[in-house]
């Protein structure tokens, strides 16, 4: 028997780019991105009572970054991104930030399972629903 240690690979490694940082993105019927996001999504606040305190909450599609619509207009391509500050969103996402995306789509029925690699990404707007391949 070997006193090797074997080190389980994280969940989100497969979205690690050779960069070193995480990128996924999502499909996602384009009725989805009328959903309202968490109030616990930073920056998410779209508006707020004399007070500062939040009376409306971004939609998804106010929220995220990357939107990239099919040729029929009924799906979209998103990146689940992390935003860096309020007029400013970066994709680089961490862990962390995948575990709030991966729980509040488990919510909608969404799972890992469902997201996707830039490789697949790439892949999917090659395809014909989407047009973007090389001619």
């Amino acid at each position: 028997m070997s006193d090797e240690e074997v080190v389980e690979p994280h969940k989100y490694d497969k979205f690690l780019h050779t960069n070193g940082v995480a990128y996924a993105f999502l499909e996602v019927p384009v009725d989805f991105l009328n959903q309202q996001m968490p109030d616990y999504a930073n920056w998410a606040v779209a508006e707020e009572d004399e007070d500062g305190n939040p009376t409306e909450y971004k939609t998804l599609g106010e929220y995220t970054i990357g939107q990239i619509p099919s040729i029929d207009g009924t799906t979209v391509v998103i990146t689940l991104a992390a935003m860096e500050a309020q007029t400013y969103r970066t994709p680089a996402i961490t862990y962390d930030d995948m575990q709030d995306w991966e729980d509040w789509l488990g919510l909608h029925g969404y799972t890992i399972d469902d997201w996707l690699t830039i490789a697949d990404r790439n892949t999917l707007l090659a395809s014909e629903a989407y047009g973007l391949g090389d001619e």
